[in-house]
């Protein structure tokens, strides 16, 4: 198991690797957690044009690319997105050797694949998706928001 320690430093790695992708792509983004530290939805607010994105990231080291989401704090993102005329997405970062992979989903996507493998799983379950469900990257995030 994770130290804290371990766990801040790799959250902090998937934010960075998150905002540098989406920055690279042509969204401007501020990281939500610079001002309100750990704001509790989301952790970055990207916008481009008209269109603005909510992200929540999450980041791990394993070696398979699992990642633990509440399908609560999910449609949480998703409900405050929506009230705020705005995009809830998830960014899902596996730290590799190789450098980080990116993929990007909906809020809502992540809380259906989350509760139906909790409910699936007679245990504690602590892993509720892959890195494998998703498949947009920050390059084709307008496939994916429109």
């Amino acid at each position: 198991m994770q130290s804290a320690a371990e766990k801040m430093r790799v959250g902090e790695q998937a934010e960075a690797a998150a905002e540098a992708a989406l920055t690279a792509a042509g969204w401007e983004v501020i990281n939500l957690n610079e001002l309100a530290k750990n704001f509790r939805f989301a952790d970055l607010l990207a916008k481009k044009g008209s269109t603005r994105l909510f992200v929540q990231v999450k980041g791990t080291t394993t070696s398979e690319g699992m990642f633990g989401a509440l399908p609560e704090r999910a449609q949480g993102l998703d409900s405050l997105a929506e009230n705020l005329d705005a995009i809830a997405l998830y960014a899902l970062v596996h730290l590799t050797p190789h450098g980080p992979v990116i993929r990007f989903g909906h809020a809502q996507q992540v809380a259906l694949l989350a509760a139906e493998r909790i409910a699936a799983y007679h245990g504690k379950l602590r892993y509720h998706l892959y890195i494998t469900d998703f498949i947009f990257e920050a390059a084709h995030l307008a496939e994916l928001v429109e």
